[in-house]
């Protein structure tokens, strides 16, 4: 899996407060940002799903967010 573009992670951790970004920052927190997201994503399909539903809303996404 590719998660994010390298650039838009180093914009993140820039945009925190950082100067430097050492490019194994960029790695791991793309890592961790697209196992989390991935776990949302699936959450949030699963709500859909229970509801009857093939397509995920922005409420799915919500509730798949908070928990």
């Amino acid at each position: 899996m590719s998660g994010f573009a390298r650039a838009r992670v180093e914009r993140l951790i820039r945009n925190a407060g950082a100067f430097r970004v050492s490019g194994d920052a960029i790695d791991r927190l793309n890592e961790i940002l697209t196992d989390y997201t991935t776990g949302i994503a699936k959450y949030a399909v699963e709500i859909a799903r229970n509801t009857g539903r093939k397509t995920i809303k922005e409420s799915d996404i919500i509730l798949a967010a908070e928990k």
